[in-house]
């Protein structure tokens, strides 16, 4: 009998055994249209087919639904999943995660049927397994270490557009598999409601060469709070400023002691701004990461100069133009030598200072003006540091 007519009446009899199953399960437990109070979960049935066609994939696949995990009957060709959250989403949704030895894992979100089953034919990307890898991992609550599920687990080459990331959700367990990523340097993002985001690099390695070391993360609650502590000093003599004013984000500001010492209780982890105030002292600003088991900060101040600076600075100093009516108009920029790019620039002032605003590295500082040019090399340490005094005079006539 030709191959062309055994797949059809293979076909045939498959969709008559899912109505087979749809039966059955209406008679045990199955909700009628007629019922008035809706269901807390669902029944999901999926088949993965290769994509552009109806062939279905001929190696089983893996398959979560809100956190229900299943493997696709190879003699069916689908995985029935009982007991799907709803959710609280109006209409209900869940995601839904495919994958398949020799396939690109396949995620999307799945509307689901309220009072009838949900099934859904999932389209899946062949993929070489000379040049893609898998990988897996759990992400737990890094607190209780708890499974977290439905957290998103998504690889993405450097450079490349998000749309094009290869992406996965954790089953009830927090457990998550995710392949077809190329076998290359990846960086891994994981997002899960309520949690800070978490990210990671690692280098992928091809499936036919061998299996890549689990994945982990322990992601922090969005609730978590710490205690900032740290010490406020003068940039030059590094003595200690007592008295200055330090407030994060929205936190009461608190007074540094004798020692120039302060501590903001309950500072709630992820990215935060702070500002430190003193008499007598250039303001000062800074976002940092607030995370348990951060080192404490280490903030220094500048003395009030005659003409303080428009906003935050790291690199200051003042340029002499010899020759010229006063000292303004001289064009300063600091060239990051590593990252091989210019990330700041700014104008004197008619007393020749300037100001540049640059995070911590080693930068090449050039001071343009009427075709002449001078530059230095410096570097700008971290931990809030400012460098100034990086003084030029520059002859233009």
């Amino acid at each position: 009998m030709p191959d062309s007519i055994l797949l059809i009446i293979k076909q045939w009899l498959n969709a008559l055994l899912m109505l087979a199953v749809l039966t059955v399960l209406g008679g045990c437990g199955g909700v009628s249209s007629g019922q008035s109070q809706q269901p807390a979960t669902a029944t999901v049935i999926v088949e993965c087919v290769v994509e552009g066609s109806d062939e279905l994939l001929d190696v089983p696949a893996d398959v979560v639904v809100g956190g229900v995990r299943g493997q696709i009957d190879m003699e069916e060709g689908w995985v029935i999943l009982e007991g799907v959250p709803l959710g609280e989403e109006d209409p209900p949704q869940q995601p839904l995660t495919a994958t398949a030895p020799g396939y690109i894992t396949h995620s999307q979100m799945l509307t689901l049927n309220t009072y009838s089953y949900t099934t859904v034919s999932v389209p899946m990307t062949p993929a070489d397994l000379q040049q893609t890898g898998t990988v897996s991992g759990t992400v737990t609550d890094a607190t209780t270490s708890e499974a977290i599920v439905n957290a998103l687990v998504a690889f993405l080459e450097p450079g490349a557009d998000e749309a094009d990331a290869i992406t996965g959700f954790t089953d009830a367990q927090g457990w998550y598999i995710v392949g077809g990523m190329p076998a290359t340097e990846v960086g891994v993002i994981c997002q899960a409601t309520g949690y800070l985001e978490a990210t990671a690099t690692m280098t992928v390695t091809a499936d036919a060469d061998g299996d890549n070391p689990p994945q982990d993360f322990a992601l922090l609650s969005g609730s978590t709070t710490v205690t900032v502590s740290g010490v406020v000093l003068e940039l030059r003599a590094e003595s200690p400023i007592v008295g200055a004013s330090v407030e994060i984000d929205s936190q009461s500001a608190v007074i540094t002691d004798a020692d120039g010492f302060f501590s903001v209780p309950e500072v709630p982890v992820g990215q935060r701004d702070v500002v430190v105030t003193a008499d007598g002292y250039d303001s000062y600003q800074d976002a940092i990461t607030v995370m348990p088991g951060m080192a404490d900060l280490r903030i220094l101040l500048s003395r009030e100069s005659a003409q303080p600076p428009p906003g935050p600075y790291t690199i200051t100093g003042q340029v002499t133009l010899l020759g010229a009516p006063d000292n303004s108009g001289a064009t300063v920029s600091a060239f990051d030598r590593d990252r091989a790019e210019v990330l700041g620039v700014t104008a004197t002032d008619v007393n020749g200072h300037y100001y540049l605003f640059v995070p911590p590295g080693r930068y090449r500082v050039e001071v343009s003006y009427a075709g002449r040019s001078i530059a230095r090399d410096v570097e700008l340490l971290g931990g809030g540091r400012i460098l100034s005094g990086i003084d030029f005079a520059l002859t233009v006539q």
